[in-house]
C-alpha cells in the first residue's frame, strides 16, 4: 500500500504531473494555491471532466464541473 499522507500540500507532492487529456477516474485535481483537492469522477454527456470534493462543511460532498482546479496529477 502506498501511503501518500493528508493535505492538498502533501498530496500535491508526491503525484505523478498528468496533462487534462490524460484524466481518468480517481486522479487528482487541486486549487492553484494548493488549499484544495478534488478527485476526477467521470465525464458529463458532453465530455466535460467532473470532480467529487466537499465543497463546503455545509455542502458536504458535491460533483461539479472543473471551475476553480488548475492542477492535476496522478498517485504512482
Amino acid at each position: 500500500m502506498n501511503v501518500i499522507g493528508h493535505g492538498a500540500r502533501n498530496q500535491h507532492a508526491k503525484r505523478q504531473s498528468i496533462s487534462w487529456s490524460e484524466a481518468q477516474p480517481g486522479d487528482l485535481v487541486f486549487y492553484p494555491d494548493l488549499g484544495h483537492v478534488g478527485i476526477v469522477a467521470g465525464e458529463d454527456d458532453n465530455g466535460n471532466l467532473l470532480v467529487i470534493h466537499c465543497a463546503s462543511s455545509q455542502n458536504g460532498i458535491v460533483i461539479t464541473g472543473m471551475r476553480g482546479f488548475t492542477k492535476i496529477g496522478r498517485l504512482p
